[in-house]
């Protein structure tokens, strides 16, 4: 836990903005793409001084004849869970809201097995999204998920060898430029909370003698 929630070893802070991005971001033609402002509160974990939980509303400019300014809240925390029981019972991690309905995300956020979307005109559609693995009956269990379950780390890992393919030096749905992006929203939560890292975790001089 030595860095926390936001930037950590599984850098939990990333998934809840992931799907801010996705849907505030990343769908929108380059030309109307606008970089955010943010605004965050940063609680400390004392024993170690990392961040233990953070919230963050980002607002995303947008013209007033597609809507005007959309806001999004993202959070991620230490001692908290989305899906307590692991059974999703809780209900959604992740609510993107519109006009005509919203759409319903269940943990767990960064490999999501289910999607419920409810409309204005009460259309409510559940879908299932099983994970690829070997399967029940395989006798393969990777951490704590269901027997034959992948992790989901497999997109990655073939968006990255369809790169390397292609000759490509960034992903086809993320590029290098949102990537940067996204760093510099967490980078302003952390100058907000005044959370400030070891100089060599921070420092951008390669290779570092840590």
């Amino acid at each position: 836990l030595f860095l926390g929630k936001l930037i950590n070893y599984r850098v939990i802070g990333v998934y809840s903005l992931t799907w801010v991005f996705q849907t505030l971001y990343t769908t929108l033609p380059r030309e109307e793409r606008k970089r955010p402002t943010v605004l965050s509160s940063v609680k400390i974990y004392q024993p170690t001084g990392c961040d233990e939980l953070v919230t963050m509303l980002l607002t995303f400019p947008r013209d007033y004849s597609k809507g005007g300014d959309v806001h999004a809240v993202a959070s991620c925390g230490i001692k908290y869970s989305t899906d307590p029981k692991k059974d999703r019972s809780s209900g959604p991690a992740c609510r993107i809201q519109g006009q005509d309905g919203e759409i319903q995300v269940f943990s767990p956020l960064y490999r999501p097995t289910k999607t419920r979307l409810i409309l204005s005109d009460g259309t409510i559609e559940d879908k299932e999204w099983p994970q690829p693995g070997p399967g029940k009956g395989s006798g393969w269990f990777n951490g704590d998920l269901d027997e034959g379950e992948g992790h989901g780390m497999f997109w990655e890992a073939d968006e990255v060898a369809n790169a390397l393919i292609e000759g490509r030096k960034e992903g086809q749905f993320e590029d290098l430029e949102e990537s940067v992006l996204i760093m510099e929203v967490m980078d302003e939560v952390r100058r907000q909370g005044g959370l400030v890292y070891p100089e060599k975790i921070e420092s951008t001089n390669y290779p570092v003698t840590l």
